[in-house]
């Protein structure tokens, strides 16, 4: 037992979670049944750490999804709507997985080996076994499995610095591009490097293929990361509102599908391939969306990081939508949150409301991205 959890094999520790203790992690949760801290400090002080220097994040709970065999790449296709025809090996795309009524149940990002070879980065939930029941369902020539592969996460503006330094500027390394990745060596190790990361800022994830490195590579960055100001940390809500950034099972769940969250470039239902969901997510656009996912200013006294569905309401007090995630935003100077608005109120300057903390509330809906909005309602 350490830090009141109790470690069975429904919660694994993170082959980085001793470190992370050492480095004053004080707070953790289960993600994929595996530990992973949610704080050091203060969300603010990381999110000023974020957005001015370097950070490193333990995310091995990111599990890897890996699809191997002669049938991966119509397989993976057949899990997305996302039209996948033109991804290129040692590239990442970002998908949504949908269940068979369009309703999503991850968002993975795909990273692609080869033809023959994938792994699905996914968000938290049992994805593996969803995997395993569509290619057993339909009989594709793969074999899933979950790697040992854990990713680190490096993000912030001197992150680029600090990989710079550590790779002696190695051309293929900094030359990547975003959504890029390369198989290589450092500090001794077999790793993985890829230009992504949940921030809104510049970053890599970088991939141990065997857990036992783990602490190498964690005590590694952050010994040459000094002259950085590099500090320990973990996904910043406060960074992915602002940049409006989904988070599963808090942004979206079975009850949503990618047609309500206005991101066309992340499905594609006239695609001469199938996928799961096709038809029932075709329906759904000849019907018309009921719902769309939006950005909101939210009044009164600056709150605290909330991810809990909260219903929203007009002025006779009839639910017109509903807050998922809110947040007190320093760039903007104001809370702001993320969730779903009735359709026909998506252009709407009505002052809608909600109760957070006991405290009743105005509500605007700020189309995203917030950057284009919020400077005009200051």
């Amino acid at each position: 037992m350490s830090k009141g959890i109790i470690y069975t094999p429904r919660v694994r520790k993170s082959p980085f979670f001793e470190e992370t203790l050492k480095y004053g992690a004080t707070n953790f949760t289960t993600y994929n049944h595996m530990t992973m801290p949610v704080g050091y400090t203060t969300p603010e002080q990381e999110y000023q750490s974020l957005i001015n220097d370097v950070t490193l994040w333990d995310v091995a709970a990111e599990r890897q999804v890996e699809i191997v065999g002669e049938d991966a790449s119509k397989f993976v296709q057949y899990m997305t709507p996302r039209n996948l025809s033109t991804f290129k090996d040692n590239f990442c795309r970002y998908a949504f997985m949908t269940d068979e009524n369009g309703g999503i149940i991850n968002d993975p990002l795909i990273l692609k080996f080869n033809e023959n070879k994938y792994w699905l980065s996914i968000a938290d939930s049992d994805a593996i076994l969803w995997c395993k029941g569509v290619a057993l369902s339909g009989n594709y020539k793969v074999s899933i499995s979950e790697p040992e592969a854990c990713p680190l996460s490096l993000q912030g503006p001197l992150s680029k610095e600090l990989m710079r330094k550590v790779t002696n500027d190695d051309p293929k390394i900094m030359g990547l591009k975003y959504y890029q990745f390369i198989e290589t060596n450092l500090f001794g190790i077999d790793l993985i490097i890829a230009r992504s990361g949940w921030s809104n800022q510049f970053g890599y994830e970088i991939y141990i293929t065997r857990e036992i490195d783990g602490p190498t590579l964690w005590n590694s960055l952050m010994e040459a990361g000094k002259e950085f100001k590099i500090v320990p940390s973990c996904p910043n809500q406060i960074d992915r509102i602002e940049a409006g950034m989904i988070s599963h099972q808090g942004d979206t769940s079975l009850d949503e599908n990618p047609l309500e969250l206005n991101l066309p470039k992340f499905y594609d239902l006239d695609q001469e391939s199938d996928f799961v969901g096709k038809e029932a997510l075709k329906k759904i656009r000849d019907e018309g969306i009921k719902k769309q996912f939006t950005g909101f200013k939210i009044s009164g006294k600056k709150i605290g990081y909330n991810m809990a569905r909260i219903p929203l309401y007009d002025e006779k007090s009839e639910k017109k939508g509903f807050i998922t995630s809110c947040i007190y935003s320093p760039n903007f100077g104001c809370n702001i949150a993320l969730g779903y608005v009735d359709i026909d109120l998506v252009s709407s300057t009505d002052i809608f409301n909600i109760n957070h903390d006991g405290e009743e509330r105005d509500v605007e809906v700020v189309p995203l991205p917030f950057s284009s909005r919020l400077e005009k309602m200051e």
